[in-house]
């Protein structure tokens, strides 16, 4: 989904200008042409429409060649992580998906033909456009429709995710949403000294429902059991949303969600200190819900030998409660959004097959749903499942220790030795003849 709005022609080009970046040695003509199975012809015309775009973007910013070997030049200071978000976001705004979408998160439109003559575009392109939105926005359970007084059609929940996750996944780097808003008279109060990133993700955040509150009057209904999780989260690095003319709990229900998501969508915010506050106040409500994952954390220690400290068990809570809360009361997937990778996994690293441990972690999943009753019944999707390869690489498995006793001075000391040993390090060693 994250190249939703992306030819395949534009994501080409951003690979091969992604692929320059990396190598270790300037690339050639012919290795482009080989890693990306493209005749030379083509090759030569995506390169040197790469070096148009890049001198739209930035005049100091050129592709240039020596000895028939591609190399990026830019200014110092300027990272080339930035110079990819922004061709990545020119491409995409270009796109006819994104205007039309775009168009229709930030204005109401009676018909097709209107959303056309405002977009200019033609109405066959824009309804071709919409058909395609149609199914993006069914992952989020969202449709569009030109009956009412709404485009954009589901619970405002799944409407307000649809965006973070879009805009999100869009405006990246140093590259800013233009939601026209008044969200800069009122600031969230937010912890100090967070990073580049942290702000830039909290600023798509903020924008978009500031966007919801102030210009679509869409709102969030918190149910009782969502509000007593989201106060226990809330408690650490409080947020507390105002905006004057909303009901109270309306701004309750709103500060509750933002500070949720916040964890989701800005990494790290929390130190790992806070984590573990957030998670004795979790523990603390004593819920099923919330026992049923403290347990089924204990039982993937046990199954999996994971060797954890009480730090660690608590900051793998954290994150395993925070999952399951959203599997549990959000329920569609975002791993295409969060971008998981179970390539670093510990099975990758131990020599394990990744995809047989993922089916071995499914099916304890599936044994445990009897005794979890409280946990979601689609446990076993792709973003708990890349959870819990996650935790298997934070709470490294205990890897026994073979140990050989020889000790001939007479016939019992050794097993004494062994004994003793195995007191004292239990199943993190083992014995060999």
């Amino acid at each position: 989904m994250k190249d939703f709005f992306l030819s395949t022609k534009s994501i080409t080009l951003i690979r091969i200008l992604d692929h320059i970046i990396q190598a270790n040695e300037a690339p050639m003509l012919r290795d482009i042409m080989y890693h990306f199975s493209l005749s030379k012809l083509t090759a030569i015309c995506y390169l040197k429409e790469l070096q148009l775009d890049l001198a739209e973007l930035d005049a100091n910013i050129q592709l240039t060649t020596v000895n028939n070997r591609y190399e990026l030049d830019y200014p110092e200071g300027m990272s080339s992580n930035a110079i990819l978000f922004e061709l990545r976001f020119a491409y995409i705004i270009q796109t006819t998906s994104f205007q039309v979408m775009d168009a229709l998160f930030k204005h109401h439109y009676n018909s097709v033909q209107t959303l056309a003559e405002a977009t200019n575009f033609s109405t066959s392109s824009v309804q071709n456009c919409i058909k395609q939105l149609r199914v993006y926005f069914n992952t989020f359970y969202v449709t569009i429709s030109f009956r009412g007084k709404q485009n954009i059609v589901g619970d405002p929940l799944n409407i307000r995710l649809l965006m973070i996750y879009t805009y999100t996944s869009i405006y990246r780097g140093s590259v800013t949403q233009d939601f026209v808003t008044t969200r800069s008279q009122y600031p969230t109060a937010l912890k100090p000294h967070l990073s580049f990133s942290q702000h830039h993700q909290i600023e798509v955040l903020e924008s978009v429902t500031y966007f919801n509150l102030i210009q679509k009057k869409y709102s969030i209904t918190l149910n009782p059991e969502l509000h007593q999780l989201f106060e226990a989260i809330n408690k650490t690095n409080t947020i507390t949303l105002e905006l004057p003319g909303l009901p109270e709990q309306t701004l309750l229900d709103e500060s509750l969600l933002f500070s949720f998501l916040l964890r989701i969508a800005v990494a790290n915010y929390d130190t790992d200190t806070e984590k573990i506050k957030i998670t004795e106040a979790i523990l603390a409500l004593n819920t099923d819900f919330t026992n049923d994952v403290n347990h089924l954390l204990l039982d993937f220690f046990e199954t999996y030998q994971l060797n954890y400290t009480k730090t660690s068990f608590l900051i793998s809570f954290y994150y395993l409660v925070i999952t399951f809360i959203y599997l549990t009361y959000i329920t569609f997937d975002i791993t295409d959004f969060v971008m998981f990778n179970d390539t670093a996994s510990t099975f990758k690293q131990i020599d394990i097959d990744s995809y047989q441990e993922i089916d071995h972690l499914n099916q304890f999943l599936a044994e445990k749903k009897a005794h979890y009753t409280t946990l979601p019944a689609n446990s076993t999707g792709t973003l708990l499942s890349e959870m819990f390869f996650f935790l298997l690489d934070y709470n490294p498995q205990i890897k026994p220790l073979k140990i050989n006793i020889q000790y001939t001075k007479n016939f019992y000391a050794a097993t004494m030795i062994t004994k003793n040993l195995q007191n004292v390090f239990e199943s993190s060693i083992v014995f060999t003849d």
